[in-house]
């Protein structure tokens, strides 16, 4: 169900946020893709999928939402990109941790940080790997 709840998703909001005019992302920036991350021993999912063009459509408990998305192209010294997301519209649903966003214009930055393969995420308030969550995994 949640399957198919993201893939309508994508398939819906695909040409709105193409429309946005953004400039590209480099595709080939490590950020680019869909990761995952299981929490309360797998009973939600969280699922963001960050494209090329900026934007991304992330999925979290019953929270659908789409956002556009700024991040550095390479890591500072201690390894972590710096990413801000701009919700651009959100479903008004709780995420997995019960929290709802504040809606359209609201802004976060968080620091990533990425395995060696790039196949698993850190998600950090800060520049440092005391207050993290993850990993997400990326779905290939």
């Amino acid at each position: 169900m949640k399957h198919l709840l993201f893939t309508a998703c994508i398939a819906l909001c695909t040409p709105m946020l193409h429309a946005a005019g953004e400039p590209a992302a480099a595709a080939s920036h490590p950020l680019v893709g869909t990761w995952t991350w299981a929490l309360f021993g797998g009973s939600c999912a969280e699922t963001w999928h960050y494209r090329s063009d900026r934007t991304v459509l992330a999925t979290s408990g019953q929270e659908v939402a789409e956002k556009t998305y700024e991040v550095t192209k390479v890591p500072d010294a201690g390894g972590f990109y710096k990413l801000v997301e701009t919700v651009v519209r959100q479903n008004d649903k709780k995420d997995c941790s019960g929290a709802l966003l504040g809606g359209p214009g609201e802004e976060s930055t968080r620091f990533i940080q990425f395995s060696p393969l790039a196949d698993k995420m850190l998600v950090c308030q800060n520049a440092s790997l005391k207050a993290c969550f993850g990993p997400f995994a990326r779905v290939r």
